[in-house]
């Protein structure tokens, strides 16, 4: 997974692309780090639920993804 391309819509609906830097499973639940391909040194953590990817803001969910990281 690591490389692959997701593109999402910023709030002004400008298309944005995100490359997956790091796939995790932690606590039995799939996480990617991904950054903007135009910003390489803004990483951010996604979890996936059912179909969707959704951005990880909860502080102890995300400090769980940092311990497991090898690239945070």
């Amino acid at each position: 997974m690591k490389g692959k391309v997701y593109s999402f819509r910023d709030e002004d609906g400008n298309l944005v692309n995100y490359t997956v830097k790091e796939h995790l499973l932690v606590n039995k639940s799939d996480y990617v780090i991904m950054c903007p391909e135009n910003d390489t040194s803004h990483m951010e953590v996604y979890k996936f639920t059912d179909d969707a990817l959704e951005l990880v803001e909860n502080q102890t969910e995300l400090s769980n993804v940092k311990s497991a990281s090898h690239i945070m």
